[in-house]
């Protein structure tokens, strides 16, 4: 199937000029792809407790409130490693930006993260794929959920999971990653855990206790168990993604120094099967895309663009 590419650069320059290419943005995303796009939406956000891998696990469900027979998309979000459901209000405004258009989400608590019971020791690409897909399933059992249009979005160790469900084309129809962690086996992670030598290292230390403790640059403590090293190093996103069919976009900072540019630049090279594909550089945001940082201009960025995408695709 033949890609058809997209590549977009922005810069923080004059303020006029940011400010209009945000007008521009919103405004397509509320208007560029049709019914039920075109209206402003109305929308409920509940906060609640769903089944998955014989547990409950947090979520927040956010639904536009219909004013006649709609059925709203749905896009499943996968927050990053350590971070929670609402990543700092990233998530919170994405959320409800797409619903205000149409596009109903879901977004869960990974095992150890948030309002999460579990322990960090359970956070792994096993349990956290479960659990997207036990949110997915929950979300499109809802009142006024169209199970035919549904998308991903993940930040970081979430796009490295949404990237992993890229083969099953007939559930997802477009996937929005910021800064995936996406290199096959632990490649992505050897440097957040102090490089070859460190990460040999905790893997051997976890492998004799079954879990091992780490302190993140940002001063997280984590226990990351021996299963969070096997899963990363049994788990190839990129070879999954030369199989997606849908529309991908690929968004992060040209000064990101946790995920690397060459990392999200090696997920647009595979991405040989896709609809299409967006590269969307944010000039001069790190890894955190300004929401971390409280840089509204990077973060308004980041968030009316993922917006735009998932709008025009679903």
């Amino acid at each position: 199937m033949a890609t058809r590419f997209l590549s977009i650069s922005t810069s923080d320059i004059a303020r006029r000029h940011v400010f209009l290419v945000i007008v521009a943005a919103l405004l397509a995303a509320c208007g560029a792809a049709g019914k039920p796009h075109a209206s402003i939406y109305a929308f409920e956000s509940t906060d609640t407790l769903i089944p998955s891998r014989g547990i409950s696990i947090p979520v927040t469900f956010v639904s536009p409130v219909a004013t006649g027979d709609e059925a709203f998309p749905l896009v499943v979000m996968a927050h990053g490693h350590g971070g929670t459901r609402h990543e700092s209000g990233g998530y919170k405004d994405v959320a409800a930006r797409l619903a205000e258009i149409g596009i109903a989400s879901i977004r869960m608590d990974f095992p150890g993260c948030g309002d999460s019971r579990e322990s960090f020791i359970e956070n792994n690409v096993s349990n956290m794929l479960a659990d997207i897909l036990a949110s997915r399933d929950f979300a499109i059992n809802q009142p006024g959920i169209d199970r035919n249009r549904v998308g991903l979005f993940g930040f970081s160790m979430g796009g490295r999971l949404v990237l992993l469900l890229g083969d099953r084309n007939k559930e997802f129809k477009a996937i929005a990653t910021w800064a995936p962690a996406a290199s096959n086996g632990s490649g992505s992670m050897i440097s957040f855990l102090g490089g070859e030598t460190e990460y040999t290292r905790f893997r051997q230390r976890a492998a004799e206790g079954g879990f091992v403790s780490f302190t993140t640059q940002w001063g997280q403590e984590q226990q990351l168990g021996l299963k969070w090293f096997e899963d990363l190093e049994n788990s190839n996103p990129l070879d999954v993604t030369s199989r997606f069919e849908g529309s991908l976009l690929v968004l992060y900072g040209d000064q990101d120094t946790v995920v690397l540019p060459a990392v999200s630049e090696a997920v647009i090279a595979m991405a040989v099967n896709t609809r299409d594909v967006v590269r969307h550089v944010i000039a001069g945001a790190g890894h955190g895309l300004g929401i971390y940082s409280g840089e509204a201009g990077k973060a308004e960025n980041a968030i009316s663009e993922t917006v735009r995408f998932l709008s025009d695709r679903l």
